[in-house]
Order: structure tokens, then C-alpha cells, then sequence
């Protein structure tokens, strides 16, 4: 519901007091709400791949996969980065991709660690392109 309610009921006159508060819920804290949960949420679940790692060998197959899915959330991010001003959520993106590398690069083929570092990276990088292209 973010950035509607100020859009439905406060073109007429946003300098109003109630306008106001509503365009900081609806456009500032809506968002700072929404990005706690998401870096919880995911940096929970690299920490959680971390203590307790996947023991089995992760095929090729199994890595194709991971890939494959990757795009999808790949293309959430291009979305949502890509072809908006950019604010918070370009930072919140790259500290979980950076995150997501180092756990890579230090702990190895974790399926997680996989599935992160490939969509967030290729969000960013996909998103970077759009930017300069527009």
C-alpha cells in the first residue's frame, strides 16, 4: 500500500498537516519498515546457511538451478531499481549482495550463498545498465 493513500487523498493541497504525516508514513516509514524486515529476513537466513551448512555435494545441476531461479529474483530487483529514482533500497541491496559474496568467497558453494550472490549482483549490475541507458 505504500505510496498510494498520499497519492489518492493528498494532491489537492500536501502541504497540510495531516497530508504531511500521511506522505511521511506513506513514503518514508512505510519504507524504512519494509527494509528492516527485508535485511532481517535475509541476512537471518545467510547467517542460519553459515552455522549450519550444507553438507552434501552441491551438483551441477543442483547449481543450474539455483542459477536458474536467481533470475527471477534477479529481475525483482532490475525492476524495482532499474527504472525509479533510486534511494534506500539500491544500499540495502548492495550490503546484501556484498554480504552474500564474502559468505561465498569464505565459506564455498553454499546454496544460499549461491542463490543470493548471483540475483543480487545481477539485479544490480542489470540495474546500473538501465540507469545509464535511460
Amino acid at each position: 500500500m505504500t505510496n498510494y493513500l498520499h497519492v489518492r487523498f493528498c494532491l489537492d493541497d500536501p502541504s497540510s498537516d495531516l497530508c504531511r504525516i500521511v506522505i511521511f508514513n506513506d513514503d518514508e516509514f512505510s519504507h524504512w519498515i519494509f527494509f528492516t524486515g527485508f535485511v532481517m529476513m535475509n541476512a537471518a537466513l545467510l547467517f542460519l546457511q553459515n552455522l549450519f551448512p550444507h553438507r552434501e555435494k552441491i551438483e551441477s545441476r543442483d547449481i543450474a538451478l539455483l542459477l536458474v531461479n536467481s533470475l527471477f529474483l534477479g529481475a525483482g530487483v532490475l525492476a524495482n531499481l532499474g527504472f525509479e529514482e533510486i534511494g534506500l533500497d539500491l544500499y540495502i541491496v548492495a550490503a546484501l549482495a556484498v554480504l552474500s559474496a564474502y559468505l561465498l568467497w569464505k565459506r564455498g558453494r553454499q546454496p544460499l550463498f549461491i542463490y543470493y550472490s548471483s540475483a543480487y549482483w545481477l539485479g544490480l549490475i542489470g540495474s546500473l545498465i538501465a540507469q545509464f541507458v535511460r
